[in-house]
């Protein structure tokens, strides 16, 4: 996996030049080698990579916010 753009969050995200059905190569957006999306522009795709990269920031904390309170609401408090 190529190392990280200082511009993307981090090594696990890629973006590069593939061909992917258009008759020029797309800039595309990867993590962990899937698929994210693809643009026309280097920086539409690292949009791509730093929007989905806030969404999975934001289910891991929500998913930690659930677990702290359950856990509170099973200790009574």
């Amino acid at each position: 996996m190529p190392a990280a753009s200082p511009r993307l969050p981090d090594p696990r995200y890629s973006v590069a030049r593939e061909y992917c059905g258009y008759p020029t190569p797309r800039h595309v957006a990867r993590f962990c080698g899937d698929w994210l999306g693809q643009s026309a522009t280097r920086a539409g795709a690292l949009a791509i990579a730093r929007a989905h990269h806030a969404v999975r920031r934001a289910r891991i904390d929500l998913a930690q916010a659930e677990a702290d309170l359950a856990l509170a609401l099973a200790r009574g408090a």
